[in-house]
């Protein structure tokens, strides 16, 4: 079994170029996958802190571009041109402002969002497939026709049916795992193209 290092090579990286945590290099393989940013793009970031991914997207938007994340822990010191909100995307009024903060429809939303664990498995389950089914509802209101979404997805029970949902708005559906995720973790990605609501 592999075993943990929390200063591995992803944490040393991040040291060396400024980047607040390793999560930026899971961004920033994902994106590289496929067409999913373009110069000029509109980007919302679920679970956007300590700014990590936020970092990546600013920088692949470029300056034309917009991206606005939400969390519920303030980002400090984030990017140029980055718009981030304090608060809980599983409230209705945060992710109104989320909107309005947009103005207008997003090429890509990215969540990276995670329950804080309690250890007890059952409601963690829960609350991750609560966290996933929000963001995806938030993505089917906030995306643009051909649009797309990269969302953090646990293995559970309810795995299969949470990809079933993002098949049931998506005409192209993949699901990574990051050579950044912790050895051991059982995060992946789901990067889902082309959105027909």
């Amino acid at each position: 079994m592999a075993t943990y290092e929390p200063r591995d090579q992803f944490y040393r990286k991040a040291r060396e170029l400024g980047l607040p945590s390793r999560a930026a290099f899971k961004i920033e393989e994902l994106i590289a996958r496929g067409d999913l940013v373009r110069k000029g793009g509109r980007i919302v970031d679920l679970g956007c802190a300590p700014g990590g991914w936020l970092a990546i997207l600013a920088r692949a938007v470029g300056p034309g571009g917009l991206v606005v994340g939400v969390d519920l822990t303030e980002v400090k010191n984030a990017p140029r041109g980055v718009t981030t909100i304090a608060g809980d995307i599983l409230d209705p009024a945060v992710r109104e402002r989320v909107v309005a903060a947009l103005a207008g429809k997003a090429n890509l939303v990215t969540s990276d969002v995670a329950p804080k664990l309690s250890g007890i498995a059952v409601r963690d389950e829960a609350r991750s497939h609560e966290l996933v089914a929000t963001a995806l509802d938030f993505a089917i209101r906030a995306l643009a026709p051909g649009g797309a979404m990269i969302a953090k997805i646990f293995m559970s029970g309810e795995f299969n049916a949470m990809v079933g949902k993002f098949k049931e708005h998506f005409a192209k559906l993949e699901v990574k795992r990051t050579k950044a995720s912790r050895p051991g973790s059982a995060e992946l990605y789901v990067i889902a193209r082309d959105f027909i609501r």
